[in-house]
């Protein structure tokens, strides 16, 4: 074996089938990774004991418990204690082992089950469950690096969705990480830790995969950040901001803050960044509406319309799916003027009917559609864009669910219609000057 690397590696892949299952079989298939295996395995084994395999010339069936046989009778060891002999290794029960590392493990898990609650605890509970049964990437961790080791992790773990589910306030990734592990790089945006805890808020916080599939998320990584930011822990404020424009103050910790309306009075939108408005309240809010746009050229479009006319409305832009910011500062603006009335304007199509009514739950504000109905539809149906295969189908489910309905009556028309319209195909029109009166001659008078 020493000199010859085809016998070495046969006999090594025969002791590896032995460790896993605890004996050798009787018979089998050995596919070889060269020519040479063959050969070997025949002097091995003897000619009568390796068959070839019609249709796979690097395959052999081999007859183990003939050889076995003929070595016995010839006075010799079996062929397992010879194969193990000549390797120079001790016989292992693989399967036996992994069965008594899964049941060790199963029952430290359940340990660590039994001094939890909530959620923690069935996350535990389905941990130790999967352990029992050798399934998943914890027991491959377990096999590979001890027991210890992924008991240690479950039980970090566990503390993080003990804690998510009991999060008061809106908090920073790195501050919450802190909090719970000990350190800010404790969980962080996409590693394992951060995936394990999304995944299991998910499996568990009762209605919570419901509340982040209303926002359509385009893939895992949005819809666990998703997940965590309905239980009011984001992974950075200072990137999150809302495009507003009008005539409203800010209060925050006895600070008077103007910059809304400074900016209002020049003409001018202005950010907000969503640490500016956290523990801050609206006043002297003077809004005859508010109105939330999806795309920020309408929202543009609009905001020079207001200055052109004098309104009195204010303007948020949700640039797609309104992020934090824009449903904070929706809910203090509507908690200071609740009598204003509150719109949102997208574009006519699915997607435009899930931002709506994603602002409508996640503000709790009964925001009404602005220029989405079937009416306005028909009308630029021109200049509509066909659905994208699958659309269709996508809108059916919509139309089944016992959620909330608004926007239902629009989405059948699309449906229907086999067509939807860009927002910025019904500004053009609705934003555009107004139309002379029907006979009235512009050079008169």
């Amino acid at each position: 074996m020493a000199r010859d690397r085809d016998l070495r590696a046969v006999v090594l892949a025969l002791l590896d089938r032995c460790d896993r299952t605890g004996s050798l079989p009787g018979k089998m298939v050995y596919r070889c990774a060269r020519d040479e295996e063959k050969d070997v395995l025949v002097r091995l084994l003897s000619a009568k004991a390796v068959r070839p395999v019609e249709g796979n010339p690097l395959a052999v069936r081999l007859d183990l418990e003939k050889a076995g046989r003929a070595l016995r009778e010839d006075g010799g060891p079996s062929l397992r204690d010879l194969l193990y002999e000549a390797a120079g290794r001790a016989s292992r029960d693989l399967k036996g082992e992994k069965a008594a590392l899964a049941a060790r493990a199963g029952e430290m898990v359940i340990s660590l089950a039994d001094a939890a609650e909530g959620i923690a605890r069935a996350f535990l509970l389905d941990a130790a469950d999967r352990l029992s049964r050798r399934k998943g990437d914890f027991f491959r961790q377990a096999w590979e690096n001890g027991i210890e080791c992924v008991t240690r992790e479950l039980g970090v773990v566990a503390r993080c969705i003990a804690a998510a589910e009991v999060n008061e306030g809106p908090t920073r990734l790195a501050n919450f990480s802190r909090r719970v592990t000990g350190t800010t790089k404790g969980i962080r945006a996409g590693d394992a830790r951060y995936i394990l805890v999304a995944d299991a808020l998910l499996r568990f916080v009762p209605g919570l995969a419901d509340r982040v599939e209303t926002d359509s998320p385009r893939d895992p990584s949005e819809r666990r950040r998703l997940a965590l930011e309905c239980l009011g822990i984001f992974r950075n404020e200072t990137p999150i901001d809302v495009l507003c424009f009008g005539k409203f103050f800010i209060e925050k910790r006895g600070a008077h803050l103007d910059v809304p309306a400074a900016h209002q009075a020049l003409g001018e939108p202005v950010r907000l960044m969503l640490l500016h408005l956290r523990e801050a309240r609206a006043v002297q809010v003077q809004a005859s509406r508010i109105v939330s746009i999806e795309n920020e050229t309408t929202f543009n479009d609009y905001v020079d319309q207001l200055k052109e006319e004098g309104g009195d409305e204010i303007v948020l832009c949700s640039q797609g799916q309104a992020n934090w910011a824009v449903v904070r500062l929706l809910r203090i603006l509507h908690e200071a003027h609740p009598t204003a009335p509150v719109f949102h304007w997208g574009d006519l199509d699915r997607s435009g009917v899930l931002i709506l009514r994603s602002l409508r739950r996640r503000s709790g504000i009964s925001v009404q559609p602005l220029h989405m109905d079937p009416e306005m539809l028909q009308r630029f149906s021109a200049e509509g864009l066909p659905l994208p295969p699958g659309e269709r189908e996508e809108i059916e489910i919509l139309l089944k669910k016992p959620v909330d309905d608004i926007g239902n009556d629009l989405l059948a028309a699309i449906r229907d219609a086999g067509k939807w319209v860009e927002q910025e195909t019904v500004a053009d029109a609705v934003l555009g000057p107004e139309p002379s009166p029907v006979g009235m001659d512009d050079n008169i008078g």
